[in-house]
């Protein structure tokens, strides 16, 4: 079975752009932040040498001016405070030659506005300066002068400030370019990615655009030639199956459907949830064949049989879902769902006339070449064998009959509950919600492993009554309330999921009615973006093959919406008779369930062809409904080995 990447793999891997990104991105921002350290200390020592410089200037040029005082002090004060307020200093002292202060000019306390942090790290000490103070040749006394260091700290500051957003914005545009660069280098790499995520979908994507680097130009072959390969398997496997399922369940004279066909078909309407209950089985023989070829030849009897044919397609395009086939040389059978005996006795008759005009249009003699009418009114409940049987013994007493026609019934079954009181049951149901999954496994017999977990649904009436899936969703289709039922099972499923399926994967079947009912795509879409992505289990959606071979713009929206919320699809019911086989590559299932009787069935070469399908797209296939471990046998000698139904218990897990 394909796998698929979670949201959270998905998140957590890194390509191989971002880990290049990433070290650039490091390299670059270490570079350009020792830069800027390397600016901003060499920035701090100027300031500090500058604060020297200023403080020893002023104290060389003030102890001239203070010589010129011949040592009046109150002179020397006024220059002292002259020169004080003119500049930015912490303080000016002058001492005597005795080490004892004249004259000392002091900065008040003040804040500095700049963040104490950059103080911290900056730790600032501003350096004192002396000079000698002489009147002539007499020492005077001794002048120091120190800087005010706020003045460097707001400067470096501001400096600080100015080479951040430098750097920053050289960061900014660097960063970028880089990432253009590396977008161009290695673009080549992203179509290889995409290239490399499509054939995990089994999508078959051929790069054109062949790139110049060697290492990228190698993979991009490779990759070309490998999906070229299995696109050729798929394509091969796709035109041989049409043509085994042409030769298998074609008739080659009348283009009918024939008896493989019917039987292989018979069971999307013999089952406990059928949408039909029944209808007539009409088995119609043509007698006299062998005086009609002695006297027309063969290919004049071979047009007869197809006028015979046209009149049945003529005759029957009315009836929905009908299979017209050939059972052999002489008999045909016409499957009428849901048709009820008064009308098949119409059908039989018009049959029976207007094949009488052909048989004399061909100058045969109707008493010797005629048509013989058997209808068996058949119940959903009832075995392929138990329906041909009974038909082919409606057909025997027809031949016996004047007008040939004769109407066989299926034994009455009984009837625990009318339709009223199903209808009771089933909305009461519906309104309390009584619904409760029920499970069992889908295994594969030669690892001996759970593939995954199929659900079922049953009803509980009350205490004492309990009802299983089989045997209320077919009086569910006949009082209309199947779409109410799947509404539920989906509203339950994702609004309050059963804790008991937590981590597991199960699936869903959904049926060909449902899915094509207005308005429940729409519903299911609004149901998924709320409740999808936290279902606490992996989900798989089963969708009838009648409905995926369409491949629809309407199956595609379904595809799509499946995907968006990582839920998988799967096909049941598959027999093979679309007349391609491309939607299996388009809708990429992961898996096709068939009867066991499909498979066992199967020639060498149909089977072959389906795996040439199968394998080039990751698909497996499942039989449903083993019963015994005799077919299991027989299904494991054509190489299918996961199965689903009683024969799973019979199977030991590893």
């Amino acid at each position: 079975m394909g796998s698929t990447q979670t949201q959270h793999e998905k998140e957590t891997n890194m390509t191989l752009f971002k880990q290049i990104a990433l070290i650039l991105s490091i390299l670059l921002i270490t570079i350009l932040t020792t830069v800027l350290n390397l600016n901003f200390q060499a920035a701090n020592a100027s300031v500090q040498d500058r604060l020297y410089e200023d403080a020893k200037n002023t104290a060389g040029s003030l102890s001239l001016s203070l010589g010129s005082a011949n040592g009046d002090l109150s002179m020397m004060s006024t220059m002292i405070n002259a020169n004080f307020d003119s500049g930015t200093y912490s303080f000016i002292s002058l001492y005597d030659v005795d080490d004892v202060l004249l004259y000392e000019r002091k900065a008040e306390n003040q804040e500095i506005n700049v963040p104490e942090w950059f103080i911290d790290i900056t730790n600032i000490e501003a350096p004192i300066a002396s000079a000698n103070v002489s009147a002539g040749w007499s020492q005077v006394g001794i002048l120091n002068v120190q800087s005010d260091e706020s003045y460097a700290y707001k400067a470096l500051y501001s400096i600080l400030k100015s080479l951040l957003i430098s750097f920053g914005i050289i960061a900014i545009v660097g960063l970028v370019v880089l990432n253009l660069l590396l977008i161009a280098i290695l673009k080549p790499l992203q179509e290889v990615q995409k290239q490399a995520e499509a054939v995990i979908r089994n999508e078959f994507i051929i790069q054109e655009s062949i790139p110049y680097t060697k290492e990228f130009r190698d993979v991009v072959l490779g990759m070309n030639n490998m999906v070229a390969k299995v696109k050729a398997m798929f394509d091969k496997g796709n035109r041989e199956l049409q043509h085994q399922k042409e030769l298998e369940y074609i008739d080659q004279t009348t283009k009918l459907r024939n008896r493989k066909y019917l039987i292989d078909k018979l069971p999307e309407y013999l089952k406990v949830d059928a949408v039909s209950k029944g209808g007539i089985n009409m088995m119609i023989s043509l007698s006299g064949v062998i005086e009609a070829n002695e006297i027309l030849g063969h290919r004049k009897v071979d047009e007869l049989f197809n006028e015979i044919a046209d009149l049945f397609r003529e005759q029957t395009e009315d009836f929905e879902d009908t299979i017209i086939a050939r059972m052999n040389g002489t008999e045909f059978s016409i499957f009428l769902p849901n048709c009820e005996s008064m009308h098949g006795l119409m059908l039989a008759e018009t049959i029976l006339t207007s094949s009488q005009f052909i048989i004399k249009k061909y100058e045969l003699d109707t008493n010797e070449t005629f048509i013989s009418i058997g209808l068996y009114e058949y119940n959903h409940t009832e075995s392929i064998g138990e329906v041909l049987s009974h038909s082919d013994n409606a057909l025997a007493q027809a031949k016996f009959k004047e007008w040939n026609i004769h109407l066989a019934k299926a034994e009455d079954t009984v009837e625990v509950m009318g339709k009223d009181a199903w209808r009771t049951i089933l909305l009461d149901v519906i309104k309390r919600n009584n619904f409760k999954f029920v499970s069992w496994s889908v295994v594969n017999a030669k690892t001996k492993k759970v593939i995954h977990n199929v659900l079922s649904l049953n009803i509980k009436v009350d205490e004492d009554t309990t009802y299983y899936f089989g045997q209320f969703m077919a009086p569910a289709y006949q009082v209309g309330l199947s779409d109410d039922i799947y509404k539920n099972i989906l509203d339950m499923m994702f609004k309050t999921p059963d804790t008991r399926l937590e981590n597991d994967t199960y699936s869903l079947r959904l049926p060909y009615e449902y899915l094509m009912q207005s308005g429940t795509y729409d519903r299911m879409k609004a149901l998924f973006s709320i409740y999808a992505l936290t279902l606490p289990f992996k989900l798989i959606i089963e969708i009838p093959d009648k409905f995926a071979s369409q491949n629809s713009e309407l199956v595609q929206d379904y595809k799509r919406l499946f995907e968006r919320y990582q839920i998988e699809m799967g096909i049941f019911e598959f027999i093979g008779e679309s007349k391609n086989y491309q939607y299996l590559q388009d809708l990429r299932p992961v898996y096709i369930k068939g009867e066991p009787s499909y498979f066992i069935s199967q020639n060498e070469q149909s089977l072959s062809a389906l795996r040439l399908i199968t394998d080039s797209l990751d698909i497996s296939l499942i039989a449903t409904g083993v019963m015994n471990m005799d077919t299991l046998e027989q299904l494991e000698a054509k190489e299918i080995h996961i199965v689903q139904g009683r024969v799973t218990d019979m199977i030991g897990m590893t």
